[in-house]
């Protein structure tokens, strides 16, 4: 008996709270229902963007493979402008200037990199980027730019799978200049680093000229 007493009097209580503070209730549902919609509305625009960017990335790359540059810069600038600072943006400003430098465009090449370094999305095409345009620089015969670039990824990123190849790329460089003592400095820190292995290999040869 007690127990139904009790219970009658919480739900007059909640009754009489919702007659107090219905307006109050009825807002605060309304905007509940509405972060809700808007929620649902933007991850369904971002599964439908993120659908159709990979969709015309990969047709990008179907003609890149193909030679047809023309066609594939022509989505990668669709997808660069209507996306500007994503990484879908990123990603497509990394296949145009693999495609440029591929198509030994060095200077179209070097500014997309250029480009693309200002926003560095996605993380994981940020050192391949900086590999391409050290090589733009070293194609355009600008070697100070090239050991800038180059360094500063030996630097920064020591255990990405580039960071070999890049000492060996700036070894050349050094070559290049004329710098052969800074370039066999290089092939010894290549033997240290990557003892018994292809990068050492490399660096022996050149070491043995």
């Amino acid at each position: 008996m007690q127990q139904k007493i009790t219970t009658e009097l919480f739900l007059q209580l909640i009754k009489n709270l919702y007659k107090k503070y219905k307006n109050w209730i009825i807002g605060i549902i309304s905007i509940l229902l509405i972060i809700i919609l808007l929620t649902i509305i933007i991850i369904f625009r971002i599964e439908h963007t993120k659908e159709y960017v990979s969709q015309r990335l990969l047709f990008a790359e179907n003609f890149l493979y193909q030679k047809n540059f023309s066609e594939a810069n022509k989505i990668l600038d669709e997808i660069i402008n209507n996306y500007k600072n994503s990484k879908y943006a990123g990603y497509a400003m990394y296949l145009k200037a693999n495609g440029l430098y591929e198509n030994k465009d060095f200077v179209q090449a070097k500014q997309v990199c250029i480009e693309f370094l200002k926003i560095r999305k996605p993380k994981y095409v940020v050192v391949p980027m900086m590999y391409i345009l050290g090589h733009c620089y070293l194609a355009l015969n600008d070697f100070d730019n090239a050991i800038k670039i180059f360094n500063e990824i030996t630097q920064k990123y020591v255990e990405h799978f580039y960071t070999p190849r890049v000492y060996e790329s700036l070894a050349l460089c050094y070559e290049l200049k004329g710098d052969f003592q800074s370039a066999r400095n290089i092939y010894e820190k290549m033997n240290v680093l990557y003892p018994n292995s292809y990068w050492s290999e490399i660096a022996q040869q050149k070491l043995n000229k």
